[in-house]
């Protein structure tokens, strides 16, 4: 089983980030195998919204996109962590969303395989549930509209420092065990 976590912070070994990472260490310490990729180590360029994609099968633009949407194609599960910054995702997760597009053929049918299952993380500052709900449920139609399905959720806030989550030592246990529970 293979398993990839993709942060869109641009805080490296951040909050968010280490959500995720006590995701796929619970995930590896059940037998998966784990990978991590963060969004800011990738050049990653908007979508132009000049629909070659649907023409000729495949995006022009000549950036690490394609490299990081085969590493989801590979995947059996995807956990995607952000950070929220006023009541939305950060700025680097809105152009790997939208490249997504270009993976779409003309009918908007996708070639990603179906079933691949997705894991929601999210980190802020003072926001509650209902803020991070909104967030969620937003992530979730995204992978569910090119097949993945519902893996999990799991947020914590008050983490305005970058090592704040370590404030939350049952929320780290709470992590672990979700990536656990991952792995049949």
């Amino acid at each position: 089983m293979k398993i990839i976590g993709i942060t869109s912070s641009p805080r490296k070994s951040g909050n968010t980030q280490r959500l995720v990472e006590h995701i796929l260490i619970g995930a590896q310490e059940a037998g998966a195998k784990t990978e991590l990729i963060r969004l800011c180590d990738f050049d990653i360029q908007p979508c132009t919204g000049c629909d070659v994609c649907k023409k000729d099968g495949e995006c022009i633009i000549q950036d690490d996109m394609e490299e990081i949407y085969q590493k989801i194609k590979e995947s059996d599960i995807v956990v995607f962590g952000s950070p929220i910054y006023w009541f939305r995702l950060s700025a680097q997760a809105y152009p790997f969303i939208d490249r997504i597009y270009g993976h779409f053929t003309p009918d908007f049918s996708c070639d990603m395989p179906k079933g691949k299952k997705i894991v929601v993380a999210l980190t802020c500052g003072g926001e509650d549930i209902e803020d991070m709900n909104t967030t969620n449920d937003y992530l979730k139609k995204v992978f569910q509209y090119i097949g993945f399905v519902d893996a999990g959720f799991i947020w914590q806030n008050n983490c305005n420092k970058p090592d704040d989550l370590s404030n939350y030592p049952e929320k780290i246990m709470e992590a672990k065990q979700l990536g656990k529970s991952l792995v049949p």
